[in-house]
């Protein structure tokens, strides 16, 4: 892997604590940051796409659970497992007509199984999701968790 993939990896894998640092400090400006709100967002939606939770303290206690796809044939449980076994990031917005810094970016698990992603090895392939698209798909899923 080449110097600078291997750099942006690591930076990029950083990024989610330093996140958590400037929130944790007050810096409520780092939401402002493109993609940093659908990036928690996803976090957030954890326990309402995992296949099995805990056993809640009473039968009258409901975790809402979502089932089906995320965005086209990105499945609910794929997301899951992407997000709660790698990281997301997203890359700094150029504002200069490119796509640069407008979608997140996953490990490529997000689209292919464990088992067929387990058989790459090593490898540096992902997958990005424009934010607006993972904003409006979030505001949905949130939106059926309030009203179940």
């Amino acid at each position: 892997m080449k110097q600078e993939n291997i750099e942006n990896y690591n930076s990029h894998a950083k990024f989610l604590a330093e996140v958590g640092l400037q929130i944790l400090n007050g810096n409520k400006n780092v939401l402002d940051v493109n993609g940093v709100k659908e990036i928690i967002s996803l976090y957030l939606l954890i326990p309402y796409i995992t296949k099995s939770t805990l056993e809640t303290p009473d039968e009258l206690c409901k975790i809402p659970h979502l089932e089906g796809n995320f965005i086209g044939n990105i499945s609910l449980e794929d997301l899951r497992n992407t997000i709660s076994h790698s990281f997301v990031t997203v890359e700094e917005y150029k504002n200069d007509g490119s796509n640069h810094g407008m979608y997140l970016i996953f490990d490529d698990r997000l689209v292919s199984d464990k088992t067929t992603h387990s058989k790459k090895g090593r490898h540096g392939t992902c997958h990005n999701v424009y934010i607006d698209v993972i904003n409006r798909r979030l505001i949905e899923l949130f939106n059926k968790i309030i009203t179940s």
